[in-house]
């Protein structure tokens, strides 16, 4: 869908309908516009496709979400990050062992990643991992989160359909135990406070507050724990595997970024990840794959207020539906100088390449910016950092790296292929 949308724009211009009151919108200066802190527009009906599950994120109430985005930032403050710097080192650890156990073998990167993500948020929001790098088994709860985000994706721009699937028995089979799994693993992070607090605690804490819960209440904490191991995991691996990937097609790049971890590596004995945030050329990296592999490649659902809205030259009128493509904004040559092409140095040495910063907002920004981002890039720096100090990597044998690209889809989040690497220890 995203590679259609960009030939539709390519085709028609900055603005193309793509369904029923709903379009496309590829402009920088309405971006600036539309997604600006005191912007009138609102979320868009897709947010709703959980209900009577609300996170955080879905949260259409401008009001109710400023006060339920209180508690997560109190989760993500520099503090709170230290608290869960251990988990993210213990499972890094995990991960590389297990690469060293495939002894130059091929393994699917993709997989190992996403276990490697989920483990991580499953300790911090459920006060235990699923054990995934441990057994290096699927566990059931990962396959259920992807079936139920495909559905999810499939269906977003029908989100009538979704409460007829989740009523249907049969269809409504992997949802429900998706739905029960979270549930009642809520129950039992509830009973069961961890030594060191974890994401979770602070959303528990503002629980705590209420005198009389609702049955709304309970399962919008039921929802934020759904958003905090899809949030934090799915795109985080995403963009973690799309890097890897980019970096085995660009050799200059890799010897480069492995350089100055290298040089990183002489100076720490341990790291940590006040000093890896200061890893100029790994951040370049990160950014540029973000730019070229959006974890949210159509943009996010927003609508126009009733009474509609000026951008620019041009009146949307009210209650449109509207997204603001990520993958063809990227890629727009009026934003960045040879887009297509994988160029951390726009990022640093070459900042020509960048002709406008302002619509590169990969977290989002205004009042729904991820609260979690700086968890995210302490994931991706600290593999990312381990792998490259330990590993030369490359695409398996008979592998077309083509493929991977062919075969990623636009599921809201981005779903990504199986990626056969081979990493072999460095001498």
């Amino acid at each position: 869908m995203y590679e259609e949308v960009q030939k539709l724009h390519r085709q028609y211009g900055d603005i193309v309908r793509i369904g029923p009151s709903e379009i496309s919108i590829a402009n920088p200066q309405a971006f600036r516009v539309l997604h600006a802190s005191n912007s009138p527009v609102s979320k868009g009906p897709f947010y709703n496709i959980a209900y009577p599950w609300i996170n955080l994120l879905a949260d259409r109430n401008k009001k109710q979400h400023a006060h339920r985005r209180k508690a997560w930032d109190k989760a993500f403050t520099a503090k709170a990050l230290r608290d869960y710097e251990d988990r993210v080192v213990k499972y890094t650890r995990q991960l590389t062992e297990n690469i060293d156990k495939m002894k130059g073998n091929p393994l699917n990167l993709k997989q190992w990643i996403n276990f490697y993500t989920f483990d991580i948020m499953g300790d911090l929001a459920f006060g235990k991992g699923f054990d995934m790098l441990v057994n290096g088994v699927e566990h059931e709860f990962l396959k259920l989160s992807h079936t139920s985000q495909t559905i999810m994706g499939i269906l977003r721009r029908i989100v009538w359909l979704f409460p007829v699937v989740k009523a249907t028995p049969l269809l409504n089979s992997s949802y429900l135990n998706f739905q029960a799994y979270i549930i009642q693993q809520v129950e039992y992070r509830r009973k069961n406070k961890p030594e060191v607090p974890d994401v979770f605690s602070w959303l528990l804490e503002d629980f705590s507050t209420l005198e009389n819960p609702t049955n709304q209440d309970y399962l919008n904490l039921y929802g934020d724990a759904h958003l905090i191991i899809i949030a934090g995991s799915d795109t985080t691996a995403a963009t973690t595997t799309c890097l890897l990937y980019q970096l085995a097609l660009h050799q200059e790049v890799y010897n480069k970024l492995q350089a100055e971890i290298d040089t990183y590596k002489e100076v720490h004995e341990q790291s940590d990840h006040l000093s890896l945030s200061k890893l100029e050329y790994l951040q370049a990296c990160i950014d540029e794959a973000l730019r070229l592999h959006p974890v949210i490649m159509s943009g996010l659902q927003r609508m126009t207020p009733p009474e509609g809205m000026q951008v620019g030259d041009v009146f949307i009128p009210g209650n449109t539906i509207f997204h603001m493509p990520s993958y063809t904004m990227y890629r727009d040559e009026r934003c960045f100088a040879r887009p297509n092409e994988f160029l951390p140095e726009r990022w640093t040495s070459n900042p020509e390449l960048i002709r406008d910063s302002t619509i590169y907002a990969p977290f989002s920004i205004g009042r729904g910016a991820c609260a979690g981002k700086q968890l995210g890039l302490m994931e991706m720096r600290y593999i990312l950092t381990e792998i490259l100090s330990r590993y030369n990597i490359e695409f398996a044998p008979g592998t077309n790296p083509q493929t991977f690209v062919d075969g990623l889809r636009d599921c809201f989040t981005l779903e990504l292929p199986k990626l056969e690497m081979v990493f072999t220890a460095r001498a």
